[in-house]
């Protein structure tokens, strides 16, 4: 069963309401800087494990507890697209609806504008 991002904008908040991440009201910049943060992270799990699942190091560092704690740029990953899908829901912004705006816009530009290498 494959889920909507508009179901995960649901379940995200769903859960983060639960464990109180909504008692207090968050600044559009806080949120940015929370969110850049996450991103920061999964640039120190591609230097301590590069692409490999870090989890196994928390398994045994957690004397092989088998609901060790997610690591490596996978988890991290999902970190940053958690924490994006709450502040859609907490700014009001339909990801969905804007994904599909960009990517059919996107498909306008010519190759490689901006004549950018990256």
């Amino acid at each position: 069963m494959s889920k909507t991002l508009t179901d995960m904008v649901k379940e995200v908040v769903e859960v983060n309401q639960e464990k109180g991440w909504y008692d207090q009201p968050v600044s559009f910049g806080e949120a940015m800087a929370l969110l850049h943060s996450e991103i920061s992270e999964a640039l120190e799990a591609y230097r301590i494990w590069g692409l490999e699942d870090g989890t196994a190091g928390s398994f045994i560092e957690s004397g092989g507890n088998p609901d060790a704690k997610p690591d490596g740029i996978g988890s991290e990953f999902a970190d940053v697209l958690i924490r994006l899908l709450d502040d859609c829901n907490r700014f009001g912004v339909d990801l969905e609806a804007e994904y599909e705006r960009k990517m059919a816009y996107n498909k306008t530009r010519a190759f490689r504008h901006g004549g950018k290498k990256l």
